[in-house]
């Protein structure tokens, strides 16, 4: 599953878990549950975990999901952080 094109939020029993510092997770894990209250796109997530990979950024989330302290949603174009989504070269070049 590519984290990229999901949209995460916290569940209610990731909010309890993010209260209670769960000690059950990793600090990691228990970092990202704080970043993500609504509706969160990973890009700002990395942004914010930038010593990590996004292969460790990935499966942390996938982690929480399986979990079900996270879920997620395909993302809306809407949620094109850098809008390469909605890009057209034509538009670029005024040809229609």
């Amino acid at each position: 599953m590519a984290t990229s094109d999901r949209i995460y939020r916290r569940t209610e029993a990731g909010q309890k878990a993010w209260e209670e510092r769960n000690p059950g997770l990793s600090v990691q894990c228990r970092r990202i549950l704080g970043m993500i209250a609504e509706d969160t796109h990973p890009d700002s997530i990395r942004a914010l975990l930038r010593d990590f990979g996004d292969a460790q950024i990935e499966h942390w989330l996938v982690q929480l999901e399986s979990l079900h302290l996270l879920e997620s949603s395909p993302a809306a174009p809407e949620s094109d952080l850098d809008f390469t989504g909605s890009f057209k070269i034509s538009e670029l070049l005024g040809k229609h």
